[in-house]
């Protein structure tokens, strides 16, 4: 009888001591398949990168005092006249001024150029200062430049349009090779639904776990119809989770955009 206890006992020790051998063998082998998964989307990132369209190079600035929105349009056809004689066709200005409530502010507002050559960025700067622009607006010091990939080209509207941008990080070990089949399904749907709306990717040069989502509509209420019709499609609840599981973006913000040329 007291041998039988000791088996029993023996068995008992052993059993307990091989489920945390094998929980332990469980956690360890989880642990190395995020790795693995994280390292994987690593070295895919290494092969699979956006093909971008553009560059843009955006100063923000605002009116000194004494100074107002017919300054700036008085500037426009003389900057334009300046501008013309250097640049190229790839290059566009746009002028940004935030949307806050459906109401346009007009004292603060943001520069935007597109363009292809690194060049064109000195062309206007040499511009701004040779016309005296500090007279009108303060601009601030550090240009904010990226390399942009157009998702859509759904709309044929002139100017003004509306810009709605968001600044999203990627959530630790995923990046735009992972995004990439995610932003092909999304763009398919738009397509494929024909929504009014361009989709613009940005990426800051060096900084690849950043990225800026640019939505285009032709005006406010487009973009509130499209907002529910889209909330309104099964495929939106995908992708949106999709979107959500590899990045975190901050809250939007919109803008009302000309174009000068």
């Amino acid at each position: 009888m007291i041998f039988h206890n000791i088996i029993i006992s023996l068995f008992n020790y052993f059993k307990s001591k091989l489920k945390s051998y094998i929980k332990f063998i469980f956690i360890v082998l989880l642990a190395s398949c995020d790795s693995d998964s994280k390292k994987s989307n690593l070295e895919l990132s290494n092969f699979i990168k956006p093909q971008y369209s553009f560059k843009e190079s955006s100063y923000n600035c605002r009116l000194l005092e004494g100074q107002t929105l017919n300054s700036v349009e008085r500037f426009i056809p003389k900057f334009i006249n300046s501008f013309e004689k250097m640049k190229d066709n790839s290059e566009e200005l746009y002028f940004l001024f935030p949307v806050k409530e459906e109401t346009t502010e007009t004292q603060s507002f943001d520069l935007l150029l597109k363009h292809n050559e690194p060049t064109s960025l000195d062309k206007f700067n040499l511009t701004l200062a040779a016309l005296n622009f500090n007279e009108i607006a303060t601009c601030n010091d550090s240009i904010v430049s990226s390399n942009s990939l157009r998702l859509t080209n759904q709309i044929n509207s002139g100017s003004p349009v509306i810009s709605e941008i968001l600044q999203c990080e990627y959530v630790d070990g995923f990046n735009y090779a992972t995004m990439k089949l995610v932003l092909e399904q999304f763009t398919d749907a738009l397509i494929k639904h024909n929504s009014p709306v361009d989709v613009l990717y940005s990426e800051q040069e060096d900084m690849n776990d950043y990225f800026k989502w640019t939505n285009i509509f032709v005006s406010l209420e487009s973009r509130r119809n499209f907002v529910e019709s889209w909330q309104a499609l099964e495929v939106s609840k995908e992708i949106q989770g999709l979107l959500l599981e590899q990045s975190i973006c901050q809250s939007s913000k919109t803008y009302r955009q000309y174009k000068v040329f």
